[in-house]
């Protein structure tokens, strides 16, 4: 009923407010660019780091995070298919668990699988997204942003106003194949000179019944993927403010609530399923920031999270005659930062996280643990003439209780990372760096059922990285010219591995091997002036990793390609921007991979090449703005998989109506 209401709520005030303008402007886009391309000279990155803004999710067809990162160098995305499906990403070859999410200043935690679903966070309140190699570029930040080997940092859009007024109403209608609904309402309001708030609200509704042809059984008959349906809500909002000239808080508060389907893996003949997944999830998260004369700078976090999961299987075969799981994760967390400059071109910068992670669950004999993190960074940096030095440690330790059986040993760790900036000329910047980390077994590792082992030790991983930086902005009508290269080497020692024992549901985890990662990232961008109110904008990345499994030389394994690594991807991106109007084409290209560590024909899963076409207009009515975009997603109706047995989405299109009050 909820959903309906909501429907008819938002599609009403849509419909109302079609004379409104649509906020951004071509010459503001522009001014923008050139700011950042300016600072990227005064400020190199000593390390690759890619970034995408709310103006290029159109023009790469982007309905998520997953969708807006999958053009990155370096990054593979893991798709179960479908709107709903799961979506986790992979930077050089690391697993999911080796990569952090950041959400408007604060980490995302995922105790329970160590996954985080990136399908799930929708576009339509975010500024930017960056992933960054080893750690974040501002040292004002927590120290969790430091404990992962790369990390994803999401900023949503903040309130802002034009001259004269005190709120903005943001309406966004989004409807497209597969029964997508998605109507979208955002308010921002003005409290005062220095204070705002904005409330936001998303629906999201899908069947998820596309087309798609079974692979290897010698028929061309098509299939309907079943039971891939979602409804989905999200609610947010955030204050925001100065408490005096040098002091400002942030408040975000978050609820999604979702249920969907989860189709099998296809078997011939038999593409149906019948599981359920409920997710509702609930985060409220407060910053405090204070600059304590011009030299020292405090940064103060607190964040309450919970994740309640049900996943229901009704075929299932036991006593019960089926599976309901049902998983509530809590967490408490709290952070402390500073930097601290006592001379020119020199900061320290020191960050202390403390937050307790408990989960129950209605599983016979689970552990019911509780996790205490404490995590701790000290490190610093120094520019000197032409060169800039940066390094830190961090000190982890982990202490868990568990209400059953014996729980994990304490873990007391230190890892190092080590970077290096030299900037050849105002435009061409050389940077390496060295970086140990490692990822803590998950609850699910180390406790669950019939096959946790409690006495897993963490992966450890070395990461090697060298590259260069140009990046110029000219008068002239190629007026903006990026291009970035790095090569790296990637080490990982105690890869946490899971068996099959009886069967499916009992596994064996035990830690295993080496794995050795060899890769290049190459990016370019570059924009072309036609004229006055016209450009060619165009973006080319291409990865390059070569993951083998080092673990036993007499294994018939060793040698091999890990699972789920290809070995080339390519994303490109062109289109002409003019002033009203704009037309994008991107093009995702990924070669053969293997599901399994044996490297045959019988594990292989077949590249692929997905071309989409966005386009975009805006206009005004009344004067006020209306911007209309049109995408249409895998234009030539490629059957490919990403995850063996999870077919993707043919051909399918998205409109999209937006305006502002």
């Amino acid at each position: 009923m909820y959903s309906k209401i909501y429907f008819f709520a938002c599609f009403s005030l849509l419909l109302v407010s079609t004379q409104c303008v649509f906020a951004q402007k071509i010459d503001s886009v522009q001014k923008v660019k050139e700011v950042s391309v300016k600072a990227s000279a005064n400020k190199p990155s000593l390390r690759a780091t890619q970034k995408a803004d709310s103006a290029s999710f159109l023009k790469t067809s982007s309905y998520n995070v997953a969708d807006a990162i999958r053009n990155f160098a370096g990054v593979v995305i893991k798709d179960y298919g479908g709107i709903g499906g799961l979506k986790t990403v992979s930077v050089r070859s690391l697993s999911a668990m080796h990569t952090g999410v950041q959400y408007d200043g604060i980490n995302i935690g995922e105790a329970s699988t160590g996954l985080i679903d990136l399908g799930k966070l929708a576009l339509d309140n975010v500024e930017s997204i960056s992933l960054y190699q080893a750690q974040p570029d501002d040292l004002l930040t927590n120290a969790r942003s430091f404990s992962s080997a790369s990390l994803i940092v999401v900023k949503t859009k903040l309130p802002s106003f034009e001259e004269g007024r005190s709120n903005k109403l943001m309406l966004k209608y989004t409807g497209g194949s597969f029964g997508l609904i998605n109507p979208v309402i955002r308010y921002d309001q003005k409290i005062t000179k220095n204070w705002a708030f904005n409330i936001n609200s998303a629906w999201q509704k899908a069947t998820g019944d596309y087309k798609f042809q079974v692979i290897g059984d010698g028929s061309d008959t098509l299939s309907t993927r079943e039971n891939s349906a979602i409804n989905a809500i999200q609610l947010g909002g955030g204050v925001d403010g100065k408490l005096s000239e040098k002091s400002s808080l942030a408040v975000r508060v978050s609820y999604y609530d979702s249920k969907r389907g989860l189709p099998n893996a296809v078997i011939f003949y038999n593409p149906t399923g019948s599981q359920k997944l409920w997710d509702k999830d609930f985060y409220a998260q407060a910053q405090y920031k204070q600059k304590l004369g011009e030299d020292w700078n405090i940064l103060v976090a607190a964040k309450y999270s919970t994740i309640c999961t049900r996943y229901n299987d009704p075929d299932y075969l036991n006593q019960q005659g089926e599976l309901d799981n049902r998983y509530t994760q809590k967490e408490y967390y709290q952070s402390a930062s500073t930097t601290y400059s006592p001379i020119k071109n020199l900061t320290f910068n020191y960050a202390a996280d403390v937050f307790f992670t408990t989960l129950y669950t209605n599983l016979y004999q689970y552990a019911y643990p509780t996790r205490t993190s404490i995590l701790q960074v000290l490190g610093g940096k120094y520019q000197l003439n032409k060169f800039t030095f940066e390094g830190n440690v961090l000190n982890t330790y982990i202490k868990e209780k568990v209400k059953t059986g014996k729980h994990s040993p304490e873990r007391l760790v230190f890892n190092p990372t080590v970077s290096l900036g030299y900037q050849v000329t105002s435009d061409v910047i050389l940077r390496g760096f060295y970086k140990n980390i490692f990822r803590y077994p998950t609850f699910n590792d180390l406790y669950y059922t019939n096959f946790g082992n409690r006495k897993l030790n963490p992966e450890k991983t070395k990461q090697y990285n060298l590259g260069f930086l140009y990046d110029k902005f000219r008068d002239a009508k190629l007026n903006w010219i990026s291009l970035s290269a790095d090569v790296y080497f990637n080490q990982v020692n105690d890869k946490i591995i899971a068996l099959p024992n009886k069967d499916l549901f009992i596994w064996t985890m035990y830690n295993l091997g080496k794995v050795n990662i060899y890769g290049a990232d190459f990016t370019s961008k570059f924009n072309y002036t036609l004229n006055q109110k016209s450009e060619i904008q165009a973006n080319l990345n291409y990865s390059y990793q070569l993951a083998l499994d080092k673990s036993d030389p007499t294994s018939s394994l060793y040698n091999n390609h890990i699972p789920y690594a290809p070995e080339h991807t390519i994303a490109f991106n062109v289109g002409l921007q003019k002033k009203r109007w704009g037309i994008f084409y991107n093009q995702i290209f990924s070669s053969d991979k293997y599901w399994f560590g044996e490297n045959t024909p019988d594990f292989l899963i077949s590249g692929f090449s997905v071309s989409d076409v966005s386009a975009n207009y805006r206009t005004k009515v009344y004067a006020k703005p209306i911007m209309l975009s049109a995408e249409v997603n895998n234009i030539f109706n490629l059957n490919y998989d990403i995850v063996r047995s999870f077919p993707m989405p043919g051909t399918s299109i998205r409109l999209t109506l937006k305006t502002t009050i």
